[in-house]
Parts: C-alpha cells; sequence; structure tokens
C-alpha cells in the first residue's frame, strides 16, 4: 500500500525540529548524513540503478518534498524515476581510494537545504574493475540511524533479488509499509494517555534525587556551546582481545554491547568531568511497534541518560546501573527530548546538549550484492553540536568507534586524545578484576604522562643558606643599599653589623638552633634586619599582627612554642600583656647593635625550621605552617631565577608580614644584592601612593593583589592618567584568582611590563608556579597559574589518589623541596 502522493502530510516531532532548526540558523547547518559500501566483486551497475529505483518506490521517505502551507511545514511525497546517482570513475588515478575519500568528503561538506528535492544523492565511485563505492548521502531530515539498518539491507535485497530475476510482483509480496503509518504511530501516540506518564517518568528521573533542581548539562569542552556546522571526525578500531574480553564482560553481566558502551562512556564521562551523575544524551529510535520498526524515516529522538556512577563502584555494579537506566530510556522513549528540557526547566534558547552523545549501531555492517560483497562504512551521522561517540561493528568482528566533535568546541588533537584515552579506559575496565572500585581505573591513554607537573632539578646544587649569601653580597658590595623604608636607608655593611649584634643578644637568651623567635612589629628596616639576626641565631622567627587582639597573639605565642619575642619600637606595652608567661622579650633593635663587633654567624642547617606562619586553617582555628630553610631558600631562588633579579635592582615589600608572600618580598633581593624597598602598612593600602613611588623609586618588581590593581586601573581610567613606569620590569600578581580582563587592561596601559601569576600555599614555602602573561597573549576566562616553580613536584589526582591526564579536573597535591614539616 502507497501513500496519496499529492496528499500534504504532517511531519513528525523530529522532523519539525530540525526544519525549525534551519528556519532560524544563522547558516547552512551540518545536517547531511553519509555512507559508503565497499563493494568488492563483480558489480552489475545497471543492475544497482534498478535496484536503487526500487528502495525509492518502497522507501516513500525517501522522496518526499517539504513545503510551507500557511505559516506551517508539510511533507508530500513526490514520484522520482529512480534516486540520484553519479557514476564516477578514480581507477586510473595513482591512490584511486584516496581521491575518492576526499570527493565523498568534499560532497558531504555540501549542505543541503530543507527545501532542496531531491533530499538524498549518491555516486557509484570505479576503484578498479571488482572494487566499487556506493556513496549515499541524505539530509538527516529524511531518515534517521535506526533507517540505515532498514535501507542498506533493503538494497542489497532488492540487487539480489533483481539478480536472480524475481519481479515486481514478488518484490512487492515483502514491500516496506506505507510512510504515512509512521506519521499515523507518531499521532496515535501524541494523542494518547502514555505521553503524561512518559512525562512524569522524566521529570521524577531527572529531578527526584536534586530536590528539584536542573540537572547540570556536561560537556567535554571547556568552550560556549556552538552551532554544528560541520564536524571532525576520529576513528578507532577495537583489538580483537580487546573485543572479546568486552564481550566477555557483557555476557557476564547480563547486559548487551550497547548497554556496555553506554556504561562505559558514562564512567569515562565522569571521570573526566568529576560531575557524580553526568548526563548522556541517547539517541533512541522513538518506535514502539512492528510496523514502525520496518519503516524509515526520520523519527529519532534525543534524550538525556544519567547513569549514577561512584568510584566505589564495580563494574557490574556499573552495568546494573546502566541496564536500568537504557531500559527506563527505551520503555519511555517516545516522549520528546525537547519536552524534557522544558518540563526540567532549561530555557528554550539553551542549545546546549543533555551531555556528549552515546550512539552505538549494533548492526552486520556485511551485505551481499549478488556476487558482491558489501561493506557499510559510515562518514557522517548528521548534525554535531559537541561530541558524538558512534560504536559499529566492523567487518572484521571487531568495534569500530567514531567520535565527533563540533569543530567550535574541539581541536582535533582534543578528539584524538579523548578518542585514545576511551579506548584504553575500556580496555581497563574489560580486564580489571571483578571487585576492583571504578576509581581506580586509569584514565589516560597509553604511554600518556598522567598527573606530574615540574620535576626535580638534578643539576641543582645544594642552597647556600640565607645568612651566608647576605654575607657574601656584604663583603662585595658594602656600600649598596640593602633596605630602605621611607624613613631610613641602610646599606649592607650596616645590615650585617646591626644583624650580628642582634643575633649576639638572641644568642645570649638562650636562642639556638630550633628556637622559635615571635617578631611583634611594624614592617619596616629593624623588621628584616631581624629576621636576618633570628636566622643567623640558629632559630626560626613567627611574626605576630601588632593590630590583632591580645587574645589571638597570646594563643599564636602558646601554639608557636615562642619562648622568645622580638619587640619594635612602640609596642612595648602592648607586648607586656602577652609575655606574662615564660616568653622573653628583647627590643628588635637597640644602639649597641650597630656597633657590638660581634661576626654574623650561621648556626642551623637546610632542614631546620626558617619561619612559622600561622593561616586561618580550615577549621577557623589558626593553623601554623612549619617551613624548614632549605624549603625557603629554594623559593627565594625560585623567585630570582623566574624574576631575573639582579644587583642594584629595587623590589617593593607590601604584603602583611604574617603573610607568606611577605618572605620573598624582603629576603630575595637580599641574595643577590637588590633593595629591600619596604612600603609600610599605609601605603601597602593605597594603589596610589604604591604605584607613585614604584615610579619615582624606580622600582623593578612590584607584587599586588588583583583586587588592588583593579581599584588601581579603575581610578587611571577615571582620571584619564597613570604614572609612567619605564623602570618596572614585573608586575606580580597573587592572593586571590587573577581574572582575564585585570590582565588586558594592564597591558593596554603597560604593554612593556609582562605580568607574573603566582599561586602556593603557606605550607609549601609560598609559591609553587608561577605563570608568566605578556602583552597579546590570549587568555580564556580563566587565566593559567603556570608551571611549577624549580624543585617542586604538583600531582592531580582524583578522589581516589588516582593521577589524572590533562585536561581532567582533580585536586592539586604538591611534592618537592618547598614541603614544609
Amino acid at each position: 500500500m502507497t501513500t496519496n502522493r499529492n496528499a500534504v502530510l504532517p511531519l513528525t516531532a523530529a522532523q519539525a525540529e530540525i526544519w525549525f532548526d534551519e528556519q532560524f540558523a544563522a547558516g547552512p547547518l551540518a545536517y547531511n548524513m553519509a555512507d559508503y559500501i565497499d563493494l568488492r566483486g563483480p558489480l552489475d551497475a545497471e543492475l544497482l540503478g534498478r535496484a536503487l529505483q526500487r528502495l525509492g518506490h518502497e522507501a516513500e521517505g525517501l522522496r518526499v518534498q517539504f513545503v510551507e502551507e500557511d505559516g506551517a511545514p508539510g511533507q508530500i511525497i513526490r514520484p522520482l524515476a529512480q534516486l540520484p546517482l553519479k557514476t564516477l570513475d578514480f581507477s586510473g588515478e595513482a591512490e584511486p581510494s584516496a581521491v575518492a575519500e576526499r570527493w565523498m568528503r568534499a560532497d558531504h561538506a555540501d549542505p543541503m537545504k530543507v527545501t532542496d528535492f531531491p533530499l538524498f544523492r549518491g555516486a557509484l565511485i570505479k576503484l578498479a574493475p571488482e572494487h566499487h563505492l556506493l556513496y549515499l548521502c541524505m539530509h538527516h531530515i529524511l531518515a534517521d540511524g535506526f533507517s540505515r539498518s532498514l535501507l542498506y539491507p533493503k538494497l542489497s535485497s532488492a540487487y539480489t533479488r533483481l539478480a536472480a530475476g524475481e519481479g515486481p510482483a514478488e518484490l512487492d509480496a515483502d514491500a516496506m509499509p506505507a510512510f504515512h503509518r509512521l506519521l499515523d504511530a507518531e499521532r496515535k501516540y501524541l494523542d494518547s494517555s502514555m505521553v503524561e506518564k512518559d512525562r512524569a517518568y522524566w521529570t521524577d528521573r531527572l529531578t527526584s534525587d536534586r530536590h528539584g533542581a536542573v540537572p547540570e548539562l556536561v560537556s567535554l569542552s571547556e568552550q560556549e556551546p556552538a552551532p554544528g556546522r560541520v564536524a571532525l571526525r576520529e576513528t578507532a578500531r577495537l583489538s580483537p582481545a580487546t573485543t572479546a574480553a568486552l564481550h566477555a564482560l557483557a555476557q557476564d553481566g547480563k547486559v548487551t554491547m550497547p548497554v556496555l558502551m553506554v556504561a562505559a562512556m558514562a564512567a569515562y564521562t565522569q571521570r573526566v568531568t568529576g560531575v557524580p551523575a553526568p548526563l548522556l544524551t541517547l539517541p533512541v529510535t522513538g518506535r514502539v511497534g512492528a510496523v514502525s520498526r520496518e519503516i524509515p524515516g526520520m523519527l529519532a529522538n534525543y534524550l538525556p541518560l544519567a547513569v549514577r556512577v561512584r568510584p566505589e563502584m564495580t563494574r557490574t555494579e556499573l552495568l546494573r546501573a546502566a541496564w536500568v537506566e537504557v531500559a527506563g530510556t527505551l520503555k519511555h522513549q517516545r516522549y520528546r527530548g525537547d519536552r524534557v528540557r522544558r518540563d526540567i526547566g532549561l530555557r528554550i534558547d539553551d542549545q546546549r546538549a543533555f551531555g556528549p552523545f552515546i550512539n552505538v549501531l549494533n548492526q552486520d555492517p556485511e551485505l551481499a550484492f549478488g556476487d558482491c560483497r558489501g561493506v557499510v562504512v559510515n562518514l557522517s551521522t548528521g548534525i554535531v553540536k559537541d561530541l558524538i561517540m558512534t560504536v559499529l561493528n566492523a567487518d572484521d568482528g571487531t568495534v569500530e568507534i567514531h567520535l565527533d566533535g563540533n569543530p567550535e568546541l574541539y581541536e582535533p588533537a582534543e578528539l584524538a586524545t579523548h578518542l585514545a584515552r576511551f579506548e584504553t579506559f575500556l580496555g581497563a575496565l574489560a580486564t580489571m578484576p571483578a571487585d576492583r572500585p571504578l576509581g581506580q581505573v586509569g584514565l589516560g591513554a597509553t604511554g600518556e604522562p598522567l598527573g606530574l607537573l615540574g620535576a626535580w632539578d638534578p643539576a641543582t646544587a645544594a642552597d647556600q643558606g640565607l645568612v651566608e649569601r647576605v654575607r657574601a653580597v656584604a663583603a662585595g658590595t658594602p656600600d649598596a643599599v640593602a633596605v630602605a623604608d621611607g624613613t631610613e636607608r641602610i646599606d649592607y655593611r650596616e645590615l650585617v653589623a646591626r644583624a650580628a649584634g642582634l643575633a649576639a643578644r638572641l644568642t645570649a637568651a638562650g636562642v639556638g638552633t630550633g628556637s622559635v623567635v615571635a617578631m611583634f612589629a611594624e614592617p619596616g628596616v629593624p623588621f628584616v634586619t631581624g629576621v636576618l639576626a633570628v636566622q643567623a641565631a640558629g632559630g626560626a622567627y613567627l611574626p605576630l599582627d601588632p593590630a590583632a587582639p591580645a587574645a589571638r597573639n597570646t594563643g599564636l605565642l602558646e601554639d608557636g612554642g615562642a619562648r622568645h619575642l622580638l619587640v619594635g619600637a612602640g609596642y612595648e606595652a602592648q607586648a607586656a600583656e602577652l609575655t606574662a608567661g615564660a616568653t622573653t622579650a628583647l627590643p628588635l633593635t637597640d644602639p649597641s647593635d650597630s656597633s657590638s663587633g660581634a661576626e654574623l654567624t650561621s648556626v642551623g642547617g637546610e632542614l631546620d625550621l626558617a619561619y612559622v606562619m600561622f593561616t586561618s586553617g580550615s577549621t577557623g582555628k589558626p593553623k601554623g605552617a612549619m617551613v624548614q630553610r632549605s624549603g625557603m631558600m629554594n623559593h627565594l631562588w625560585a623567585k630570582v631565577g623566574d624574576l631575573d633579579l639582579a644587583a642594584g635592582e629595587g623590589v617593593v615589600q607590601n604584603a602583611p608580614l604574617t603573610f607568606d608572600v611577605s618572605v620573598w618580598q624582603m629576603l630575595a633581593p637580599l641574595i643577590v644584592g637588590g633593595t629591600v624597598r619596604v612600603s609600610g602598612t599605609d601605603m601597602a593600602a593605597d594603589p596610589a601612593a604604591l604605584f607613585a613611588m614604584t615610579r619615582d623609586e624606580k622600582i623593578a618588581v612590584l607584587e599586588v593583589v588583583p583586587s588592588l590593581l583593579r581599584a588601581a586601573l579603575d581610578a587611571w581610567d577615571l582620571d584619564g592618567t597613570a604614572p609612567e613606569l619605564p623602570h618596572l620590569r614585573w608586575l606580580m600578581v597573587t592572593g586571590e584568582a587573577l581574572p582575564a580582563d585585570l590582565c588586558h587592561r594592564w597591558h593596554a596601559r603597560h604593554p612593556h611590563v609582562p605580568m607574573m601569576n603566582a599561586y602556593g600555599p603557606t605550607e609549601c614555602s609560598d609559591d609553587v608556579t608561577h605563570a608568566v602573561i605578556r602583552a597579546g597573549d590570549t587568555l580564556t576566562a580563566r587565566v593559567p597559574i603556570g608551571t611549577a616553580v624549580r624543585n617542586t613536584r604538583l600531582y592531580v589526582l582524583s578522589d581516589e589518589l588516582q593521577p589524572v591526564p590533562v585536561g581532567v579536573p582533580g585536586e592539586l597535591y604538591i611534592g618537592g623541596a618547598g614541603v614544609g614539616r
């Protein structure tokens, strides 16, 4: 039975989605789907043309024309003598297969419009006398992936039966049902009570464990969603051993191969994104009932699939969870995905997929065309808005995987990496012990380095200690300015003399190796001198904030185990409140220090403490980080090397003394003969004054937090001026996440001054990464924190402490010289 060819038929819901998508698109969309059939053996081209004519006769949906009446789209089945087929001969080419491949790719990339007729084209390409390719391309609005499993076997059957002499009457005996019956079945569903039951199922499934919240849509790309106009493709074929292991796993888990592949994709997506219950997008046929499953056409639906993946799951538990979700999806597969989106609260203009597509085409690729052997090869399954993984059976019994990506979202290398990782993941999943947790399965591709950034520098000799370095600088350039604070300036000769005198007083008071000496003073020349003296006496310094409540400082003294307190001028009365116990108070400065004649000796080794610094602590109670001298010196030399610090250059010390940033600001310049310019508390909080001083005193390196930088840029924009900074070589930024707009705004005014984004925890001797940002660098919304500093290892690990590959989220673990006690 055929459909009245003059009747205007309605569109299926799937066809309507494509129709309206094209109507409102800003440009052509990649809705072409294409395959070719690799034909080996004697082929009768005229007979193949007749078989195509027969296919067009039976599959009425391949010869519909789309029209619009009164603003509503419809379709009319048009007569067509034969489906269009070109004949091409590349057998004379040096590489006929490569030429054919290029031609097919180019033809597939030429978009069809829904208003064209016909929306089908093909070519018979001759490569050799008994080797041909039958290329078939059609607009996705005509047919879905399931239709391939109907059309190609029907074509091969028609060819074979025609070759055997069968006539039209015999072929009509088992012809495909009329196209309108596909439309009738969908209309019957839409008018039934099943719609409401399916709606309830999907709403409950996606929101019940999220307390009504919209599910998180996931992508393996960090780019913003973009229309799919063309597609990139990477292909892999699993080894026979891996294929056999997967079949055995499916059999053992009592699931089908499609369910196993869905489970694997869900687990892979969870590991890559870190989302506990990532959504996938599952293409389904939308067909229920025997008749609908015999009619080619575009009825496919795209539904969310939420497999709850937990790292502690075993693979058997994963397969069971995937089976439950897939079974529920198939039972409720006719409820349209766009309605699901609306029901759970997604915006109508949100073009994101629910998640990566997983499309398993579980069909035999081999067909018989009379005496010819034909193998179906997929070129494209249609439009790719984000990522589609298509799994097919290969002609040799193995499994072939295509990974198609939207080039607006993925680079070719990204696709290749994901495919290689997934292939490795599949192999590990298939062969892992049944009771092993999924979280312990590795995620990287074979040979891919995992989780480690940075390395130990084997060429680095043991660093000279702080005191030894300052002493050597003083011996070479005693008259160079060492420290200045706006009130006084001292050279290296005076710095060493004062530090030696104070160190002698500390030693006499009982300070030795391992002693913790608290310091209660404002930033300035005396404080820098005191830090050097404590180190010389063998102790570690503990900075206290004079502006903090007395109770807090008393608590820090007790927790830090400090038995000595160096007190700055003017803070004697406050210090007396803190030293009621066993703590001995000493003046930070004494007129006799400079003239004491003491030598600046160095007590202690590289494993002894350098300083103790209290952070806020994750529990709210201050936590003391203990950094040893080797870690401190490694970080100082990292700053010297990465900033290329040189003698005579000025570095601003503007960080609060109770913050680890102050350590390198005070000490790194001193080990190379530079000048420490202490800004003082008031100037440190005043961007205008800070940058004016940087200009006037020809500072080489300034470090600020992003919020202060934004305040400075805003002020410059407001008054239309900004200080000239010809001597500034580096602007360092730390303490907060660095927004990209600040980088652009800074370089718009000072393109000659690169920025260095620094990151690191107090427990690891301050910064463990440096990122250099220069004018003209392309920045995303996230400014990188950079690469590991010298002698530092950074590990990116999963929650199960497994190393993860580049691009996969994890926790940052730090090893190496900087890690404190």
